[in-house]
């Protein structure tokens, strides 16, 4: 290692856990959130510009598509968060080979997985559209034809999560973002061009995000041997089993939490689909829109992250602890403001994806129904974070999971059938609502065990 990376480390380390903390949280933070936006922009183009077709099988499969796609989101986060942990801890320990080793296994393991379910997807495509809930007719038409070109994607996906997250945890946060925002500009460009203009439709919107999703790689792979990020050297990459078993590990609340997410959304979607295929695409658009409030919270929480866990191994738990304060108030506060836009303006929002009017309705409906508990939902998110990032991996788990599975698949099963499709719209409401009391208490317990320890 050169003494310039060196020198680089050191102040990258010296900054975050020494500089002033509410404008470090913020400068921390706003790279993330920009890279949370470009996320979610990045899922809503296709939405977006398959809606602009008014076929609402087309637009259906978007949404159960994305399903599939947020499953293999979950793993590289697995693999991401996983690695990224122990990576950011060891250079608040100044222990650089450690970081360097656990960088090149994530990789690694992103690449085999990548290669595994490409190889097995290939010959299963129609199975895999029937049980993410297009069965039969146009809608299984159009889900297997985007599926087609989606799984030869799998492998750069999972690769620019792993990568994406490992740069955010380690505090390069500017660096980290560039290859997502690079993605979703080639997304946005090409997506017009390949769905209307040679009149593609899901095909078109599979291989503009494909190519999107090739360079964002490129560019975060090339993003790793700069401004002192640790390089990947894929030569360092042993996957032992102690290297293994820790990246699992600490990756498994960010994987529970979004596998359990994907399983509960391709559920749900078979339980929408009783309800005809309107309301398949009333719930993609709406969890389109409303996320983009809770994408703006976990991006501040990201900029969190990397305080709370450099911290962590330098042992300055204050810093920590006034974080964690800091950005709740925050994130609190942006969620009132969110609340306020998304009341008054759903069904504004809605018909820019659509003019189909049951669609809207619902959908508009669905969002409403959202914002009831939103403003709440600050302290689940960051409450999640913090139990992961000091290591209490278990109870984050349970965090985690509570709101999209212990809580929402029993609700979305039960629900409807005692309220039909009032049970549909207030379901995911209902679930999160459990799921901020168990993280209050979850939450409380492990503050006050962790500042005796502290």
């Amino acid at each position: 290692m050169t003494k310039s990376d060196e020198e680089k480390r050191s102040e990258k380390l010296r900054k975050l856990t020494s500089d002033p903390l509410y404008p470090l949280l913020v400068k921390m933070a706003v790279p993330s959130m920009v890279g949370m936006i470009v996320s979610t922009v990045y899922s809503m183009t296709d939405t977006y510009f398959v809606g602009k077709l008014d076929n609402v099988d087309l637009t259906a499969s978007v949404g159960i598509v994305f399903s599939f796609v947020s499953v293999i989101q979950a793993i590289g986060f697995w693999f991401g968060y996983g690695s990224g942990n122990h990576i950011s801890r060891s250079l608040g320990k100044k222990d650089y080979e450690t970081a360097e080793r656990y960088a090149a296994a994530g990789v690694a393991l992103a690449i085999i997985t990548g290669l595994v379910i490409l190889l097995l997807g290939i010959p299963l495509l129609d199975r895999l559209s029937i049980i993410l809930g297009a069965a039969t007719g146009p809608l299984h038409e159009a889900t297997v034809r985007y599926l087609r070109i989606t799984i030869f994607t799998v492998p750069f996906m999972l690769i620019s999560n792993v990568l994406y997250n490992q740069l955010r945890l380690a505090g390069a946060g500017k660096d980290s973002m560039a290859g997502l925002l690079l993605g979703m500009l080639l997304n946005m460009i090409l997506d017009p061009v390949f769905i209307l203009a040679l009149r593609m439709d899901v095909e078109g919107a599979a291989i503009a995000s494909m190519i999107g999703q090739i360079c964002g790689c490129l560019v975060l792979l090339w993003s790793t041997g700069r401004n002192g990020n640790v390089k990947i050297k894929l030569r360092r990459s042993v996957l032992n089993r102690d290297t293994t078993k820790n990246i699992l590990w600490g990756g498994a609340p960010n994987f529970c939490r979004q596998g359990i997410s994907s399983i509960s959304s391709v559920l749900l979607n078979n339980v929408a689909a009783g309800y005809g295929n309107s309301a398949i695409a009333a719930l993609t658009i709406s969890l389109r829109i409303s996320y983009i409030a809770y994408a703006l919270v976990i991006g501040f929480g990201q900029g969190f992250q990397p305080v709370c866990l450099v911290n962590y191994g330098a042992k300055k738990y204050d810093r920590i602890q006034n974080a964690f304060v800091y950005s709740l108030i925050t994130v609190s506060l942006f969620l009132i403001v969110a609340v306020g836009f998304l009341y008054f303006r759903s069904a504004d929002l809605v018909l820019r994806f659509s003019t189909d009017s049951n669609v809207t309705k619902l959908a508009a409906r669905m969002i409403v129904a959202q914002c009831y508990i939103m403003p709440f939902m600050g302290f689940y998110i960051l409450c999640g974070m913090f139990l992961q990032n000091i290591g209490r991996f278990g109870r984050a788990t349970i965090v985690t999971v509570s709101e999209s599975g212990t809580f929402l698949i029993p609700a979305m099963f039960i629900m409807p059938k005692l309220l039909g499709i009032e049970g549909l719209i207030y379901c995911r409401p209902a679930a999160s609502l459990a799921a901020l009391f168990l993280s209050l208490i979850i939450g409380i317990g492990a503050w006050n065990s962790y500042l005796k320890e502290a």
